[in-house]
């Protein structure tokens, strides 16, 4: 579907037509009407969809044509790390540029003073991580009282950071009831609980099945010994030179361990993990975009909003806790219907954890080799069983049904009461 058979407005079809966006994707094409008309969303669809231009268009165009003189904030964005609320802030700012609207974004890490300072002035729609915002809150520094529509982007990973309380706090905040949108990578119990929770009305959307004909990723794994994976990695990368990468590791020590090794073996790579400052983080982000570095070696949290056009493949250097950390991971590649690639190094250690991703996920990754790596691994590993079935309880039949079996009764013991003298006939 065109952008223009929304009903948007010129200034906002010009600035995204300065994107290159064309056709409207499927989460686009379908929650953009229902958020046109002011309904709660429940949107459960991988990364690099075009979530956020799914939520933001129809969010600016509801506030254009209900302008007001209201100086608070009138639509609130909450995002789980830095780098995703200013990957949002930066799209929202660009669909802006031609109208009277205002965007700014806050986290921690940067100072409270200036913030508190930009807070005072008009702002429209608000980006914030969910602790820097309720620090605002409990110093009462923000006003909240003027919000119209509440987005929780990417919800999966905000509940499993703990974020639950701080959620409660902000929707009680605003007080009123207001429009909400809630949008997942993936459908827990605890997204579906927080969904019936705060959204009225909803309209649902699982963008899944449709994905599965536009959002096309290779998915391959190479079993080595985990001694072997520094030098896969990099073999693996300059036999594709052309390409670039985001190999991802579970922990900082192992992206800074695989920086090293990357870096020692002559490739030209970045790394992204929680020791770096707010400022190095943004600059290596824009570094890897600017095509300054082939490789951005990068933690799961860090590498949440990372939006990169024409990445060609990701790595994951170690298997993640989870399957929702393995979709976030490789949607960071194919996006927006390209055909992308995911590599996983798995180790015999970490042969469990991926058939339960296969498994979860439905599909089985495609085995690779390379001569030199993991001869004597692939011989060794031997698929667990995922399920055990518990042991059923022995159970005999009776007069009333099934019952447990009973202890034969002991022999009664023959002998005097007078001294105890007990003579033992068994």
């Amino acid at each position: 579907m065109d952008f223009t058979n929304f009903g948007l407005d010129k200034n906002i079809l010009e600035a995204i037509k300065e994107y290159g966006y064309d056709e409207a994707t499927p989460i686009q094409e379908e929650i953009i009407p229902h958020i046109l008309k002011k309904r709660d969303i429940q949107a459960i669809a991988p990364t690099g969809t075009g979530k956020t231009a799914a939520f933001s268009l129809p969010i600016i165009q509801n506030l254009l044509k209900n302008q007001n003189d209201s100086d608070g904030i009138r639509a609130l964005i909450i995002a789980p790390t830095k780098e995703l609320a200013v990957q949002i802030n930066k799209n929202i700012e660009h669909y802006c540029k031609n109208t009277p609207l205002n965007s700014y974004v806050i986290f921690g890490g940067a100072k409270m003073a200036s913030q508190v300072t930009n807070l005072e002035r008009k702002v429209d729609i608000l980006v914030a991580t969910t602790g820097r915002l309720v620090e605002h809150i409990k110093q009462k520094t923000i006003n909240l009282k003027n919000v119209e529509v509440l987005v929780l982007d990417e919800a999966d990973t905000l509940l499993d950071m703990g974020f639950i309380n701080e959620i409660d706090t902000v929707r009680e905040t605003i007080g009123q009831k207001v429009q909400t949108l809630l949008f997942s990578a993936t459908l827990g119990q605890s997204i579906k609980k927080l969904s019936d929770k705060i959204l009225d009305k909803k309209i649902s959307v699982n963008i899944d099945k449709n994905q599965k004909a536009t959002h096309k990723i290779n998915q391959s794994v190479y079993y080595v010994a985990k001694t072997e994976k520094d030098e896969l990695v990099s073999y693996l990368i300059g036999k594709q030179y052309k390409d670039r990468f985001i190999v991802f590791t579970r922990t900082k020590f192992g992206a800074k361990q695989v920086f090293k090794a990357i870096t020692n073996a002559g490739v030209k790579a970045i790394s992204l993990h929680g020791d770096l400052t707010q400022g190095a983080r943004l600059k290596a982000i824009a570094d890897f975009r600017d095509d300054k570095a082939q490789v951005l070696v990068a933690t799961d949290i860090t590498a949440r909003g990372i939006d990169i056009k024409a990445l060609e493949c990701i790595i994951n250097y170690d298997i993640p806790n989870s399957v929702d950390d393995y979709i976030h991971r490789i949607g960071r590649t194919g996006r927006a219907g390209e055909i992308g690639n995911a590599i996983s190094l798995v180790s015999p250690s970490e042969v469990y954890s991926i058939r339960v991703i296969e498994r979860k996920l439905q599909l089985k990754l495609t085995e690779k080799t390379e001569d030199g790596f993991g001869r004597k691994v692939r011989d060794e590993i031997v698929s667990p069983k995922i399920i055990v079935k518990k042991e059923e309880k022995r159970k005999v039949k009776g007069a009333f049904g099934n019952k447990k079996r009973k202890e034969a009764p002991r022999k009664k013991l023959k002998g005097k009461r007078s001294g105890w003298n007990i003579q033992d006939d068994r």
